[in-house]
């Protein structure tokens, strides 16, 4: 698969690369949402225009991003996903790509991966083929660049160790963008200087977040790439660090997931301990749950669930023993990407029968997976939406619906889930009202309603036009009216076969 780095754009490349809709929201959502036109509106509008003079201190107003909570491992680990406001966003895209800021953080990028030992794999990337999109891409390059790269280190080391920086995205220090950008010196004597371009992207995000100073919003490829500058400084510094104590080791880091390969232990605790103490004075931990020590580095470079899915009897023709040993899966490795993959091979056979006589059934079998495993939410709603298919009646279809409401009004945050079921009944004009906002407003648009509430806080705004920029709506109509009563794979699925 071809692909570049961000680090290889133009600047006005990369202002178009972060301007696409699936880089500004990288929350997997049903095909009718559409951002595409809004924040081109408002990226033309914003063109050379101070954005101060347009709006009040953003600061002072709560919930300007819209928030959806999600779940990591299907049981109390809970994570919050942002889709920025649209202007905020526009604005922080504008000043970084302005062509003196993005040579310089390109320069900067230089410096921090300039590692000998050291490797960052997680730098956002384009695809450059055309069938398939950034996201695939990337997934692909983690493939490629950590796990087969791995398997070929089990030639040169003897431990693995791998381990994680506890809720990153969460605890980052935004005053740290300004230290891993201008050196933590300099940043500290220039902490007033609004010009500093540190303190501009660390006003960004304070801005977002009513002036708080501790986490960056998740769920946008611009946030992963503001995370890579902080993380790859706290790597300059781990190499900085470490150089001189120990001579053979290699580090593979994605994102805040850490490899490291070394020949003896006291080696590997060396380098975490040296971890521990760089990422303290960022406010990170590592995460003690998830760090791992292993002298089997084949084994260890395979994530678990993947190893024991290869194990699995995967003869069985009935659709129903499949999803059996599917949901048994699911238990051992909850939201794993092998249960993810597995989903979406079951729902490949399901989608080719003309017939099922044990729908709901099959139907009860995937309400339990997807209640413990919400990455599976698309696939799994998109497999309830074939099912439903061989139920004629309209009213059997609505009251097997409410039993699904039912049983997931019991857990909280389910939002992302209510979204997609709402994709589920639109075409069969099943009409449910959903707590969820988005859902409300795709109810609205469906209805003809002239009115439309906006899912983010607008009231810093004090600029007329730029108020009515905002008061387009985020979903297409067309496509709502397009939607066919079963889910097409490629309303969600990244790699199609």
């Amino acid at each position: 698969m071809k692909s570049r780095s961000i680090l290889d754009m133009s600047p006005k490349e990369a202002k178009n690369f972060f301007l696409k809709q699936s880089n500004y929201c990288n929350i997997d959502l049903p095909p009718y949402f559409n951002f595409n036109h809004l924040l081109q509106q408002i990226s033309q509008y914003l063109e050379n225009k101070n954005l101060n003079s347009l709006i009040q201190n953003p600061k002072n107003y709560e919930n300007i991003n819209y928030s959806i909570i999600t779940n990591k491992d299907g049981k109390n680990s809970w994570r919050k996903l942002e889709i920025i406001h649209p202007v905020l966003y526009v604005d922080a895209v504008h000043t970084i790509t302005q062509e003196e800021n993005w040579q310089f953080i390109i320069e900067r990028f230089k410096e921090l991966h300039n590692c000998k030992n050291i490797y960052c794999m997680s730098m956002p990337i384009e695809s450059l083929n055309i069938s398939n999109n950034d996201k695939e891409a990337q997934i692909s390059n983690w493939w490629s660049e950590i796990e087969q790269k791995s398997l070929e280190l089990a030639l040169d080391y003897e431990i693995l160790i791998q381990t994680d920086i506890t809720d990153c995205y969460a605890q980052l220090y935004t005053h740290s963008i300004a230290w891993a950008l201008h050196s933590k010196d300099k940043a500290k004597n220039n902490k007033q200087n609004k010009n500093l371009l540190g303190n501009k992207i660390d006003l960004f995000i304070q801005n977002m977040r009513y002036g708080q100073t501790n986490g960056i919003p998740q769920g946008s490829v611009l946030m992963d790439f503001i995370a890579e500058i902080v993380l790859g400084y706290i790597d300059k510094l781990l190499e900085e660090k470490i150089t001189k104590e120990v001579k053979e080791y290699t580090v593979l880091r994605y994102r805040d997931d850490y490899r490291i390969f070394v020949n003896n232990y006291k080696d590997g605790e060396l380098i975490l301990k040296s971890l521990t103490e760089v990422l303290i004075d960022f406010s990170f931990k590592l995460n003690s749950s998830k760090t791992y020590i292993s002298d089997d580095i084949i084994l260890s470079s395979i994530k678990k669930d993947k190893f024991d899915w290869i194990y699995i009897n995967k003869e069985i023709k009935d659709i129903q023993k499949k999803l059996l040993i599917i949901y048994n899966h699911s238990k051992k490795h909850p939201n794993s990407g092998s249960v993810f993959k597995s989903l979406t091979e079951i729902r490949k056979i399901i989608y080719d029968k003309k017939n099922i006589n044990n729908s709901q059934i099959l139907i009860s079998i995937i309400i339990e997976i997807a209640y413990k495993n919400p990455r599976t939410y698309p696939v799994c709603t998109a497999i309830i939406s074939k099912l439903l298919h061989f139920i004629p009646i309209k009213d059997e279809k609505e009251k097997l619906f409410d039993k699904i409401i039912k049983k997931f009004s019991k857990l909280p945050n389910t939002e992302y889930l209510f979204i997609w079921l709402q994709r589920i009944i639109l075409p069969l004009n099943i009409d449910k009202n959903f707590e969820s906002t988005l859902c409300k407003i795709v109810n609205e648009i469906k209805n003809n309603k002239t009115t439309i509430e906006s899912i983010w806080n607008n009231n810093w705004i004090t600029n007329r036009e730029l108020k009515k920029i905002l008061s387009m709506p985020i979903i297409d109509k067309i496509k709502i009216n397009q939607l066919k009563e079963i889910i097409a794979p490629e309303e969600y699925e990244l790699f199609l076969y």
